[in-house]
């Protein structure tokens, strides 16, 4: 129950410093960049996922 209350405020705490972050220039390029390569990372691993999906079906 303490990890789940730690995780909690963790979360809360990330938020509230990406609200601020974000408010600056820097910050937002720098949200956008961060959010820029997740997407390219996320959308490689379905990729590969599915490219490894197929080879294992045989199709």
């Amino acid at each position: 129950m303490k990890k789940l209350l730690f995780l909690a405020i963790g979360v809360v705490i990330g938020v509230f410093a990406a609200r601020r972050i974000e408010e600056t220039e820097k910050g937002k390029a720098f949200l956008d960049n961060v959010d820029a390569r997740s997407r390219e990372f996320t959308d490689a691993v379905k990729d590969g996922y599915q490219a490894r999906d197929r080879e294992l079906r045989g199709e």
